[in-house]
């Protein structure tokens, strides 16, 4: 009967071996498959950044941009301004859609 106790003891290892084959023709053709995937994977590359499409503008990596630099210019106005930059954050952009609604 084993008690419990605070120490743990190492167990036996256990090896795990897998026999290999060699098999010179599905070397091969992995060898022509991988060749394929990477000459497909620079023409990609290439061509994404010949016509860059609008979606591709909007990347996370952008979106995280912009944010920081939001956040801050709040954080600049906050010291600069104090908590009424807070107000102003709320206040400016319903005025500029109440410009844009009494235009239409």
């Amino acid at each position: 009967m084993k008690f419990p106790s605070l120490v743990k003891l190492p167990k036996n290892k256990k090896f795990n071996v897998k026999p290999r084959h060699y098999d010179p023709i599905k070397d091969d053709i992995e060898q022509r498959i991988s060749k394929i995937k990477n000459e497909k994977k620079k023409k990609l590359f290439i061509n994404k950044f010949d016509n860059p499409t609008e979606l591709e503008i909007l990347k996370p990596g952008n979106l995280q941009l912009l944010l920081f630099l939001l956040l801050s210019l709040v954080f600049v106005g906050w010291l600069y301004y104090g908590n009424i930059i807070f107000i102003l954050l709320v206040i400016i952009p319903l005025i500029y859609f109440y410009k844009l609604n009494k235009k239409n």
